[in-house]
């Protein structure tokens, strides 16, 4: 097995801390090759944080009017910005020496003082940037992940087809879609892949992930959404009440069915249409840049009678699943960002300004977390200044980042609703713009319209795009820029960092190629170690630090593990009402990590006690659903026992062993491993040994305990769609002992780590 080289391996053999000439070209003498984003990475990068040059050259800071501003490491994209302002203020040269030498070493007037001396490795450092500036060192990319990869064991393509389709659809997949790919590799997968995001299951996966992300769940059920549409500007918003005196209603032209559930149809369809627009967007190959530039909002015929949308043709009036974009009258749409759902989740006040929601903006589309761009301790006795959010660099140094989308923003209220200011902007805002774009003041009208139209030019918004669905596929958070050089893991998170942020940055690339269409980010992620890894040629400390956390691990989330549950069992686990354990709100979906989009808004991805009881619980109630009841149907169409029957025991009356039963009980438990864990063992592996030795013990104790032959609560006597099933069919007692041994056997399985986790 080839060991990894962390970054600081490759940096030593290349002599940087004592000159640039080593690295000459960007080989070495043994072949090792450094480009020139990694050497401003790893080595400019330290020297400008250290030096403090962004404390001043920033967009709010002292040097805020020069040229040379600096993008903190907090902003996606902030080693490509840098890069391209260190490589333009270079080219600025005095007796041909590059400015950027002389600045810092006051060989020339700065007001910054002198930084790092003439003749340190630091400006040996800068002086072979600045050759690189004028002669670019690219090196090959593949061979970088390669390095970074190599050892990663990964999926197969059939099994990576299973986790995929259990995590985008819900569902096993087909024999025949196993059949494809096991034969035809990764590019079968593809093809399937393409297939199983045309599934409504897929859609439907897709809104969850966005929720994650909008939160707007928290308004579906009574009246929550529909609440907060202002009658003002929605008089209609409760189309399905009985009028007053104002505004009488007349209903007796309705149909009564309609108007049964016309309450929670049109409160939901209110509550989840920034949901809508996003698997709508997606459903029909758009680009995904119209979740922010969308002229139009989705509606269902009860929401869109709501928002005073009329002019719709609709298939069916009465169905609540049919949603058509339509046009709020005298309302200017652009994407999520004016719908008032959304609107109303990230809110704003009098004196906020719009600043949260330009916030929740940089957050959901230009993977920025302002929040972060000032993490220092704030002195408020420093500051004394008029108008300290532009004046005082302190205040100014998020306010300039933010203040300008705010104003972009201006024309939305408090309460969601389109609704200009007689006044207009506040004056001693930051003007209204995005980045070094200024909105002009007779635009103010349609600036939501014009943000969106920056936000999906700006590169940022894909890398967003690939962060998000990221998120919702492996449960993790995209890598930060490690800032602690001292810390002892600082130099492999600086590998993870780099290789991912690589990766990331070529899906990005795609996304954009392909038109912004969000199934090439989904294909890509599925096919990268980020969801394939599931081991290491080498399992020591020291190498899966540097690789870090990859593929399978993640604890399924509770809507992930109720579809899976009911794939693989063939029975959703519910309660005696038939409402599903795991998404209710009173019973597992917030102990089992979940969300309700409104107190708990942040899933719990590390097991506890309390989640190891249920999922034991879990484990032990499906086998005693289902094990019987598999035995009901014919072999070909069983789950769990295609080749065994509830008479085929291990051993004769008199302990031989029976060598066909045996045999045909191993090759079911080679089966079960498959269908239950997904995982493909060879005859012989110790795990199938070890879980056919449970069937073996729990059969030997139960034939030697006299115990009776009723299956009590386990008995079948339904099917699986809760048909009662002829006399003849059912299997209500187990004399052989062989049935409650197979429970033994699923319930070990339905609990079993490879199960539950992803």
């Amino acid at each position: 097995m080839r060991a990894l080289k962390p970054s600081w391996w490759v940096l030593a053999v290349c002599g940087l801390a004592i000159g640039a000439s080593a690295c000459k070209g960007g080989d070495t003498e043994d072949g090792v090759c450094v480009d020139d984003r990694t050497f401003f990475q790893q080595k400019i990068w330290t020297i400008v944080k250290e030096a403090n040059c962004a404390g001043c050259h920033n967009a709010g800071g002292e040097a805020k009017n020069t040229k040379f501003l600096l993008t903190p490491e907090t902003v996606t994209g902030f080693i490509d910005a840098n890069m391209t302002i260190m490589r333009d203020v270079a080219a600025y040269e005095k007796d041909g020496v590059s400015i950027l030498l002389l600045k810092p070493t006051m060989t020339v007037p700065h007001d910054g003082g002198r930084l790092i001396q003439a003749d340190s490795p630091e400006y040996e450092a800068l002086a072979e940037m600045v050759d690189r500036f004028r002669t670019p060192v690219t090196c090959g990319e593949a061979t970088r992940s390669q390095e970074h990869f190599g050892g990663v064991v990964l999926m197969t393509p059939e099994e990576t087809l299973r986790k995929a389709t259990i995590n985008l659809a819900g569902r096993l997949p087909t024999a025949s879609e196993e059949f494809r790919v096991a034969t035809g590799g990764m590019e079968a997968l593809d093809v399937e892949l393409d297939r199983i995001m045309l599934e409504d299951s897929f859609y439907s996966r897709l809104e969850q992930i966005w929720n994650d992300q909008f939160l707007v769940e928290r308004y579906v059920g009574r009246d929550e959404a529909v609440d907060l549409l202002d009658t003002d500007f929605y008089p209609n918003a409760r189309w399905y009440m009985p009028g007053d005196e104002d505004n009488p209603r007349d209903f007796s032209g309705e149909n009564q069915d309609f108007l049964e559930g016309a309450r929670m149809y049109t409160n939901d369809a209110v509550a989840r249409a920034p949901l809508k627009l996003a698997s709508h967007i997606v459903r029909n190959n758009l680009p995904f840049t119209e979740i922010v530039t969308a002229d139009y909002m989705l509606v269902n015929p009860y929401s869109a009678r709501a928002y005073g949308i009329t002019g719709l043709q609709w298939e069916d009036p009465l169905d609540p699943t049919e949603f058509q974009p339509g046009q709020i009258p005298n309302h200017p749409h652009s994407g999520v960002m004016t719908d008032p759902m959304w609107l109303n989740r990230f809110p704003t006040t009098e004196t906020n300004r719009n600043r949260h929601r330009s916030r929740m903006v940089y957050w959901f589309f230009l993977a920025t977390d302002v929040l972060k761009l000032a993490e220092r301790p704030l002195d408020v006795a420093s500051i004394n200044d008029h108008n300290p959010t532009v004046n005082n660099s302190n205040c100014s140094v998020c306010h300039a980042t933010i203040d300008p989308i705010a104003g972009m923003l201006q024309n939305w209220d408090a309460d969601g609703n389109f609704n200009p200011r007689d006044e207009g902007w506040y004056a001693e805002m930051v003007k209204p713009g995005y980045g070094d774009w200024d909105m002009p003041y007779a635009a103010r009208a349609t600036g939501a319209t014009l943000l969106g139209a920056q936000i999906a030019a700006d590169r940022r918004f894909a890398t967003a795009m690939v962060h998000h669905t990221y998120r919702g596929l492996t449960g993790q958070e995209p890598l930060l820029f490690p800032t602690n050089p001292t810390s002892a893991d600082f130099s492999a998170r600086l590998v993870q960092y780099e290789v991912q942020d690589r990766q990331f940055d070529a899906m990005a690339q795609l996304f954009i190629d392909t038109n912004y269409n969000l199934k090439a980010i989904f294909k890509e992620l599925v096919k990268s170690p980020y969801f394939r890894a599931k081991g290491h040629d080498d399992a020591s400390d020291e190498v899966l630090e540097q690789v870090g956390e990859l593929g399978q691990g993640r604890m399924l989330t509770p809507e992930i593990l109720d579809k899976k549950i009911t794939a693989v069992t063939g029975l959703r686990w519910t309660d005696r009402d038939g409402d599903p354990y795991l998404l209710q709100e009173n019973e597992y979906l917030i102990l089992y990590g979940g969300i309700d989009s409104d107190d708990v808004t942040i899933r719990i991805a590390d097991p506890n006690g309390i989640m190891s009881g249920i999922q034991y619980r879990m484990g032990n109630e499906m086998a005693c659903r289902t094990v019987a009841r598999d035995f009901t149907q014919t072999p070909e169409k069983r789950r769990y026992f295609p080749f065994v029957e509830p008479a085929f025991v291990p051993r004769d009356a008199s302990g031989f062993a029976v060598a066909e039963a045996e045999a045909a009980i191993k090759k079911n438990v080679k089966y079960l491993h498959w269908h239950v864990l997904g995982e493909r063992l060879e005859d012989g592996d110790p795990q199938l040994e070890a879980t056919y030795q449970l069937f073996l013990a729990t059969w030997e104790e139960l034939r030697t305990s006299g115990a009776a032959p009723g299956l009590g609560e386990c008995r079948a006597e339904r099917d699986f769609n809760g048909v009662d099933l002829a006399e003849e069919q059912r299997v209500t007692e187990d004399p052989s002992f062989a049935i409650r041994s197979w429970m033994a056997v699923v319930t070990y399985l339905l609990s079993d780590y490879q199960f539950l986790y992803e």
